[in-house]
């Protein structure tokens, strides 16, 4: 037994060396270039650092005072791009998106924690192509009108939920969004706020919160520390990605395996998964498409969970610290739909100031603070500086969306910035400095269009119908709720109180006559 241990020490050893001395070659492998990497910090012997690992959005911004627009870091297991404006990565991401769409192959999130199914984590190739067909076959932007009648009737349920019990507001934003993606993908119903589905999810999104920040953990900058036993000391982050992988795992197969029993027993419900699944079992078993299909199937509801649920949150927080908004949201309501009504899609047009809470609520603390990482498939040179084939490349979306330059009083909720119509018609909602929310070329998101209607309903009817208001504490004095995000790469307000309560007895009787549509 202790030739045994000897040997795995000796092997552990041995792969660590190795490890690190190809990390550091690679580092300084580019010895003939002539021109000279973008500035960066320099904090170890060999000019190696460690990347910031909370709120690290605001640690690059206060690099860019020093280093500019691009940092270059040198970490160990190869370098890191941090791009701190959206014009250097409109020209990097979107114009030279040839060479710069793929994605790095975190060990830890990809193929410890079992994520690799998941798409927007998934290498650029020709499986990510795959994804990508099928995900915008059913998520473009003409297509998602089809789901208007549910994401209406999923927001009057949480309506009627937010009259009934105000004070779990927030667990009734995360069962309305789970609702919705479960009912479109999967057909299946989501009653409750303890639903599994609803809780099955939370765990998804807290066992992301650290290991989707790329550079939290070793492994990916040495990947063959994955060979570690999982006994051994040193090995708990094996340890813990086994368990999150449970959850995972769970996200990806539950739900889907759920209608493929309903399809045999011919009482599926309609949805994404069952139509592609007979559409596959009319044309021909193929193992590998119906993996297409239960991944993006997965994707969609693992994605729009948390980062939509967030973004409503911001515009319960907004609405309770900054309530000058409502109240101008409730007066375009009131001249446009009037109250006899609730909106609907079909108003979005008629009601531009709702369409820019939305866009402030994307802006102001926006859900990804750091878009997913993008790889440097080839060498590159861009405005004088040299920047090698393996980067990795980090946009900086918080900094992007807090430049004073283009948006003044940046903490500030104020929808009205973009009054002036610029925001809007210089390139479309999808060039301006909005995109920043959604990610770059190839990788922009594209479940936008869906996510942008869930929260423009909500933000629309919840106007119409209530006021919201600070909260009052046991002593009847106003509680002062801090504007406090969470330092997850998924970054969501941290829990506040706020009023909830009907306009009206007209508004509170036009919530319960909701309940008539089903």
């Amino acid at each position: 037994m202790h030739r045994l241990l000897t040997g795995d020490m000796t092997a552990l050893i041995y792969v660590i060396v190795m490890a690190l001395f190809c990390a550091v070659y690679s580092l300084f492998s580019h010895t003939d270039r002539r021109l000279p990497t973008p500035l960066g910090p320099r904090t170890w012997r060999f000019g190696i650092v460690r990347l910031p690992t909370i709120y690290p959005w605001k640690t690059f911004a206060e690099w860019r005072e020093k280093y500019g627009d691009m940092i270059f870091i040198r970490v160990l297991g190869g370098p890191v791009l941090v791009l701190n404006s959206l014009e250097v990565a409109n020209d990097l991401l979107d114009k030279r998106g040839g060479i710069y769409s793929s994605r790095p192959d975190g060990v830890m999130l990809r193929k410890l924690m079992r994520w690799d199914w998941f798409f927007a984590f998934t290498p650029y190739g020709s499986w990510w192509k795959r994804q990508s067909t099928l995900f915008h076959k059913h998520f473009n932007v003409t297509k998602i009108s089809t789901y208007h009648p549910v994401i209406v009737q999923e927001t009057h349920v949480m309506l009627r939920k937010f009259a009934e019990t105000p004070g779990s507001f927030s667990d009734h934003v995360r069962r309305n969004v789970a609702a919705v993606s479960m009912n479109i993908t999967y057909g299946l119903q989501v009653e409750s706020e303890r639903d599994r589905y609803v809780t099955l999810i939370d765990g998804a999104a807290a066992s992301l919160s650290d290991p989707a920040m790329f550079g939290v953990h070793m492994v990916d900058s040495i990947p063959s520390l994955e060979l570690i036993p999982t006994w051994m000391p040193g090995a708990g982050f094996k340890r813990q990605a086994l368990e999150w992988a449970k959850i995972s795992l769970a996200v990806l197969n539950e739900p889907f395996e759920h209608v493929k029993r309903q399809l045999a027993s011919g009482i599926a419900a309609p949805s994404i998964v069952a139509t592609e699944l007979e559409n596959l079992y009319q044309s021909g078993q193929d193992h590998e498409e119906e993996q297409v299909i239960k991944n993006i199937a997965a994707t969609v509801y693992a994605g729009n969970a948390d980062t939509t649920s967030s973004t409503i949150l911001s515009f319960f927080l907004a609405a309770t610290v900054f309530p000058e908004i409502l109240k101008k949201a409730q007066e375009e309501i009131d001249r446009v739909v009037g109250s006899e009504r609730l909106p609907t899609p079909d108003d979005k047009d008629s009601l531009p100031y709702i369409m820019w809470i939305v866009w402030e609520c994307l802006r102001w603390n926006p859900v990804g603070p750091l878009a997913a990482p993008h790889t440097l498939t080839e060498d590159d040179n861009y405005e004088g500086y040299f920047i090698p084939k393996g980067t990795v490349v980090i946009p900086n979306v918080w900094l992007m969306l807090h430049d004073e330059t283009k948006y003044p009083d940046p903490f500030r909720f104020h929808p009205k910035r973009y009054a002036d119509g610029k925001q809007n018609d210089e390139l479309g909602i999808n060039q301006t400095p909005l995109a920043a929310a959604f990610g770059f070329g190839r990788w922009m998101c594209p479940g936008r269009w869906f996510a942008l209607d869930e929260v423009w309903l909500t933000v629309a009817t919840v106007s119409a119908v209530f006021n919201i208001s600070k909260a009052v504490d046991e002593r009847g004095v106003l509680v002062n709720p801090e504007v406090q995000y969470g330092p997850q790469l998924i970054s969501r307000p941290e829990p506040f109180r706020c009023n909830i309560a009907p306009r009206s007895a007209a508004a509170a009787a036009l919530i319960r006559q909701t309940a008539d549509e089903l």
